[in-house]
């Protein structure tokens, strides 16, 4: 469909409203990661890591009822404890732990681009758009965020009118790891990583943020180190919402997050997520305290009929919302 056959059932076009708002947060979900690779089309990065994995491994992990792998190796290293007490063998046990590594990696290294794959010119587009936006929440767990971390920087240090990104992690990066620590910073715009992210890990409980610290060794490396290590990303990305909220309320980074974007009032340009009953906790932080939504939708091929059940589908999730729900064109969105 056209803009004007768009803005006929009232899906606008960035560009034409974007003025009526000042600088809006940002909310990314896969759609965004899609659009810089079309690597993040997979389905599940769990049932990417079944299917590569071989029997009798591969009904095991299916036995838990969860696709959190920490949690599965959380449960394998209690058998080892109680196997040890009860004078059993541990072969198979730490034979399945390192299928869960070795599978957990490989699924990784699949389905996330190597950074000669990334297109850096659209990377680059991004961040210069980001002038025009406030912080930016994201359910996203890939790598692209922590490079655009890097070019928000960049870009602050040629043009001292550019605010750039930070997450909350601190430290010398010599040491390979940024601590995180819950004070504002107002020099910077944040980014808050809502269901974790493959460069951090929990160590004990302190949440700390792997970076490459010069070492030339390509980021994906290290967090595959850090795997084989025993230390699993801090990262959500499948289950109800249900298990999201129990994982969240487990760790207090995401905790941290979650209350961050449940108590802002800024208006939110929600980018690339559905909103779709797996994320019901963000609806539910939504409706609790209302604010003005910008909500993008792919149009590419879909007729009037389908955009209009799309809008329905989304607004129904809002039933009592006073502030003003306006539908974009995502296509109007970025230059990516």
């Amino acid at each position: 469909m056209t803009p004007t056959e768009l803005e006929v059932i009232e899906i606008k076009q960035w560009n034409k409203i974007k003025t009526d708002y000042n600088n809006p947060d940002l909310f990314l979900g896969n759609g965004f990661s899609i659009n810089l690779s079309s690597k993040f089309l997979y389905k599940s990065l769990f049932d990417t890591f079944i299917s590569k994995t071989a029997e009798p491994f591969k009904t095991l992990f299916q036995q838990f009822g969860t696709t959190n792998f920490e949690l599965i190796l959380s449960y394998f290293n209690h058998s080892i404890i109680i196997n040890k007490f009860l004078g059993l063998s541990n072969s198979k046990v730490e034979q399945a732990i390192q299928e869960l590594k070795n599978g957990l990696i490989d699924s990784i290294k699949e389905i996330h681009p190597r950074v000669e794959d990334i297109d850096w010119g659209k990377l680059e587009v991004f961040t210069s758009e980001l002038k025009d936006f406030g912080n930016i929440y994201t359910t996203n767990y890939d790598l692209f965020l922590y490079h655009i971390i890097m070019k928000s920087m960049d870009k602050r240090r040629i043009d001292a009118s550019f605010t750039a990104y930070q997450d909350y992690f601190w430290g010398d990066s010599r040491s390979g790891f940024k601590q995180f620590m819950s004070f504002q910073d107002y020099k910077y715009k944040h980014i808050y990583y809502m269901h974790g992210t493959l460069f951090i890990f929990n160590e004990a409980t302190i949440d700390l943020k792997i970076v490459r610290n010069g070492s030339g060794t390509e980021l994906i490396e290290i967090i595959a180190d850090e795997i084989q290590k025993g230390h699993f990303p801090l990262f959500i990305t499948e289950g109800t919402a249900q298990d999201k909220i129990i994982s969240i309320y487990r760790s207090n980074y995401l905790h941290f997050c979650l209350n961050k974007f449940s108590v802002a009032n800024t208006p939110l340009l929600i980018f690339g997520n559905s909103l779709s009953d797996f994320d019901a906790h963000i609806v539910e932080a939504l409706n609790n305290n209302p604010r003005e939504l910008i909500i993008t939708l792919y149009t590419i091929g879909l007729t009037e009929h389908q955009l209009l059940g799309m809008k329905y589908e989304i607004l129904n999730k809002f039933p009592k919302y006073k502030p003003k729900i306006v539908f974009v064109d995502s296509a109007s969105v970025f230059g990516i």
